[in-house]
């Protein structure tokens, strides 16, 4: 699956925009292959490039063709097979940093305005170098021109993050077929693995809770985690945050399965997490404040007498898993095309927590649920 050109038309046109009216002549949009922050998505949005390794970095100005400056060779045979940016460059003994010195100093950027995106992911090393070999009028933090722009998904980012949903839910339901006693934990990681890789879900942040229901449920229950050989049991419960990404666009889907009938403060809880899932989702919908879903869904777990902390998790997904968390202090307001994932969560006791998930589009009229699981407690 890929964007079309046009789609890359589109984004480079706006972008254009926005770098006109903030009179800035050059952008440098920085990305590597973690998950450092909401402006970690910024190169894949403007490149169509998803790193897999390194650091890289594109210099897009105003007026011209970008230019993608990659550290490896490989990097740069992917960025031609599926980006939108033609030239792409590759120098075997001289680093992406110099690179882009090099080619900025080349084109001249000397009296001129240069944006960056972002200085809060970018390197020390690489804001040294900059200042050292580069003497532009003045550096603009540019992080919000590019991010705010994917906060509203087009037709084609709705597709991806539609198909991406589905596929979360083919792994849930893969795991209600397979979960059984003696079943790891990893092997489970594996069945979901299964499941995404066919469906171009090449990335996923698979995580899982998996501990005893005795006694109130066994510290860490709930907390989500890297998976291990621990094999599951009669009296187990799997918490699961299943998060396929398809050609950079997140789903996250949070589920519980039983092996055995739940206790009743499972059965309680998650009770509880769908009520505050109902309350948020009378008050989501096109030109409605963000704040209110939190408070909303805060709501139900106060009038219980249960502890939130920090607050009830709402967040917009895109091409970061979160790319914008909705807070107490949030004053925007929720617009048509954005995924919102709704996640109530709450404090069970000391290390143990329940939280619940799934995820919705904003229609011009609505929302529209893109995962389409049952939210029912499962119990095998």
């Amino acid at each position: 699956m890929n964007f079309t050109e046009k789609e890359g038309v589109r984004r480079h046109k706006k972008l254009r925009e926005n770098m006109a009216e903030a009179n800035i002549d050059v952008l440098v949009v920085y990305g590597n292959n973690g998950r450092m922050g909401i402006y970690s998505g910024n190169l894949a949005y403007v490149s169509n490039f998803i790193s897999f390794s390194g650091q890289q970095a594109l210099v897009f100005p105003l007026e011209g063709d970008p230019v993608l400056f990659v550290g490896v060779e490989n990097q740069r045979i992917e960025a031609i097979r599926k980006s939108w940016i033609k030239d792409t460059r590759c120098e075997a003994m001289t680093s992406v940093t110099m690179q882009v010195c090099d080619y900025l100093n080349e084109i001249g950027v000397e009296g001129k305005r240069v944006g960056v995106s972002s200085f809060s992911i970018m390197p020390v090393s690489w804001y040294e170098q900059f200042q050292q070999n580069l003497s532009p009028q003045e550096w603009v933090d540019a992080s919000e021109m590019v991010w705010k722009e994917r906060l509203i998904q087009s037709d084609e980012e709705i597709v991806m993050s539609k198909h991406s949903a589905k596929l979360g839910d083919a792994a849930w339901n893969r795991i209600r077929e397979c979960a059984a006693e003696g079943i790891s934990e990893l092997e489970i990681r594996a069945e979901m693995d299964a499941v995404m890789l066919p469906g171009a879900g090449t990335e996923n942040f698979n995580m899982m809770g998996l501990g005893s229901m005795a006694n109130g449920g066994e510290a860490p229950w709930g907390y989500v985690i890297p998976q291990t050989d621990r094999k599951m049991k009669e009296g187990d419960a799997v918490l699961l945050e299943i998060s396929p990404r398809v050609n950079g666009y997140w789903n996250q889907l949070v589920r519980v399965l039983c092996l055995g009938q739940p206790e009743s403060w499972l059965t309680e809880a998650y009770d509880l997490v769908r009520r505050a899932r109902d309350a948020t989702l009378e008050v989501l919908g096109p030109d409605k404040p963000m704040i209110g879903l939190v408070d909303a869904m805060n709501k139900v777990f106060a009038d219980s007498g249960r502890e939130v902390w920090p607050y009830g998790l709402v967040h917009l997904t895109g091409l970061d898993l979160t790319d914008y968390m909705i807070t107490p202090k949030s004053t925007g307001t929720l617009k048509p095309n954005q995924i919102v994932t709704v996640h109530p969560m709450y404090q069970l006791s000391p290390n143990r927590q329940i939280f619940w998930g799934e995820s919705y589009v904003i229609t011009e009229d609505g929302f529209e649920p893109i995962n389409i699981s049952s939210d029912k407690l499962e119990v095998k």
